[in-house]
């Protein structure tokens, strides 16, 4: 008897159930993206599984089929992806200015450009060991970023599927710059206008007044808070004044649920109290996680975010999400450095 569907329906069972909990009860976490990744491989190899048991052709084919334009358009999208980070980079320089925050897309599609020259003209010329060492070196740091970035990815996509109850005591809205100093801008904007709707959608149906915590400090180009710009916002855009709170200290998104969380408690709230915060799409499951750090139970609700300023916002997202787990990154790091060595070696004996 075959026992590897059973098998591989059983780990998918596992896997479909983990994943049900970590969006129940552990969303604030960057592993929902390799759950999700694991559940479709061990689909796809379930599928193919089925498809030799049952012998079929003609869904063999199609599958494979599928596979292989798939592939290929994977394989094109990430060689050519340059033009497209080029062209955004130009946009976002034009809107958003030439400073580094702003060249994230330009300095990915350079290093783009790197690694087609790597794969394609194989332009590495060193004895036979150490060329084998730098090539498996760099293709395998290369994949690993490729499957981090595509976990941190789905990760943000799946994050998204929140649909708080209007049932909260709070929603903390993040702060953002403020233009030309005093201003709410289009992205902090779109931020108090989620939180506006979602306050003003749980008084309707439920008669239920949140608070709205607006956290944000002042910068060092700032005229006045973030919180204070933000408040005036929203008591325009229709928030009742009695309805908000400002926290005016932080200066990063950790600060803003930690000095949340204290003014929620100085308010006469607690650890019970239903909780929700709302910054743009791409910021809401670092935000969670950092959430969590705190100990802050509270999901996060995204705002749309102009497109053109998504790549950039999205690399950005990835590369802090990188440092806040570098020591795990670390690790395989030196791993991928210690097979590099070894394949360098075996090439070298033989």
């Amino acid at each position: 008897m075959n026992w590897v569907p059973y098998f591989l329906a059983l780990i998918q069972v596992v896997l479909l159930v983990t994943l049900g909990v970590y969006l129940i009860r552990k969303r604030n976490s960057s592993f929902i993206g390799w759950l999700v990744n694991l559940n479709l491989l061990f689909f796809l190899a379930l599928l193919l599984e089925t498809i030799v048991l049952t012998n079929s052709v003609l869904i063999g084919t199609i599958v494979g089929v599928l596979i292989v334009i798939l592939a290929i358009i994977i394989f094109v999208g990430l060689s050519l992806s340059f033009i497209f980070l080029f062209a955004n980079a130009i946009v976002v320089w034009r809107r958003e200015g030439h400073s580094l925050a702003s060249s994230l897309t330009l300095i990915t599609g350079v290093g783009v450009i790197l690694v087609d020259v790597l794969f394609f003209f194989d332009p590495i010329k060193a004895p036979e060991p150490i060329k084998v060492f730098i090539n498996v070196l760099l293709s395998t740091i290369i994949f690993y970023i490729l499957l981090t970035v595509w976990n941190t990815l789905t990760s943000m996509f799946i994050y998204r599927w929140y649909f708080p109850k209007k049932n909260k005591d709070y929603i903390i809205v993040l702060g953002a710059g403020l233009v030309d100093g005093h201003k709410v801008g289009r992205l902090l904007g779109n931020r108090i206008n989620t939180a506006i709707s979602f306050y003003s959608q749980q008084i309707f149906e439920t008669q239920k007044h949140p608070k709205l915590i607006f956290s944000g400090g002042q910068g060092g180009d700032e005229k006045l808070p973030e919180a204070e710009a933000m408040q005036k916002y929203a008591i325009q855009h229709g928030a009742s004044a009695q309805d908000t709170l400002i926290e005016n200290k932080s200066v990063n998104t950790f600060q803003n649920m930690k000095f949340s969380k204290q003014l929620i408690k100085s308010d006469g709230g607690n650890d019970q109290s239903k909780v929700v915060f709302v910054t743009n799409n791409f910021h809401t499951m670092r935000a969670g996680i950092l959430a969590d750090r705190v100990g802050l139970k509270a999901y996060g609700i995204g705002a749309p975010t102009p497109f053109y300023y998504l790549p950039n916002a999205v690399i950005r997202e990835y590369l802090a999400l990188f440092v806040m787990h570098k020591r795990f990154h670390i690790i395989m790091f030196i791993l991928i450095f210690l097979i590099a060595v070894l394949n360098g070696v075996i090439t070298w004996i033989n």
